[in-house]
């Protein structure tokens, strides 16, 4: 790690606050893509198998006697037999597997809106400040790492959290691989609601300061866990989902 001088604390006022579980979901969308990993690119490879089996389907239509897209049950079948049932089959096969992938990623997709919901009850709003300390592993440029501040804390509070952070940076090398890192773990209940991270779920360059102000941190249902973190979007393009999903939902009470 290297340090640098440490910025004024500031601390945003505007406080996010998601409106919906739909809203939740195009938060933590628009950084992990989950929608296009668990739906999209499933359904994608469900469709191929069945362009294939129609095809399959084709040839029995229109042009049953020939080729091993033929009818295996006529008697004017002229291929070869076996052939024919190891396309079959395997295409069988592959759609099977296929639409056991979209299941369980369908059922994946369930339980992250059940904990979307959990994260709309109880997430709560923490600003983020760049730390005065940079992380480098020595094989990179090296990346930022952040403070964050529940805003329910008051000034003095948080600014005695913040520094107790930057003080403990300078003397510790957390691993690469740490999750959030909560001021009650390192320095007692004395000084909750802070957290350090090492990581931000967002996409970072090198060296350079997230334009996110605020990150919704929720405790976990599972005592033990990680807490969630979901990023909160930079304000314009909040502004943008706020206002889609609302014509999306106007749209529905037509």
């Amino acid at each position: 790690m290297h340090g640098s001088m440490p910025a004024r604390l500031a601390r945003p006022s505007d406080v996010p606050r998601p409106e919906s579980v739909d809203e939740v979901a195009k938060w933590a969308g628009s950084e992990d893509l989950r929608s296009t990993e668990l739906v999209h690119a499933p359904v994608f490879w469900v469709a191929l198998p069945l362009a294939a089996l129609g095809f399959l389907i084709w040839g029995i239509v229109t042009d049953p006697g020939e080729g091993w897209s033929g009818n295996l049950l006529s008697d004017d079948f002229d291929g070869q037999p076996w052939n024919a049932w190891i396309v079959w089959a395997a295409v069988g096969v592959w759609l099977l597997i296929t639409v056991g992938v979209l299941a369980l990623r369908l059922s994946i997709l369930k339980d992250l809106r059940a904990e979307n919901e959990w994260i709309l009850e109880h997430g709560v709003a923490h600003s983020i400040h760049r730390a005065s300390v940079d992380y480098n592993d020595g094989e990179a440029t090296g990346w930022a790492t952040y403070i964050a501040l529940d805003h329910r804390l008051d000034h003095r509070r948080a600014a005695e959290i913040h520094e107790a952070f930057e003080q403990w940076l300078r003397t510790t090398l957390p691993p690469s691989g740490s999750g959030p890192i909560s001021s009650t773990t390192l320095f007692g209940p004395q000084l909750a609601g802070g957290y350090f991270f090492l990581h931000l779920p967002v996409s970072q360059t090198a060296g350079v300061a997230t334009e996110h102000r605020w990150m919704l941190v929720t405790e976990p249902r599972e005592s033990g866990d990680e807490v969630i973190v979901t990023p909160v979007p930079v304000p314009k393009k909040l502004a943008r989902i706020r206002a889609k999903l609302r014509r999306k939902a106007e749209g529905r009470a037509q």
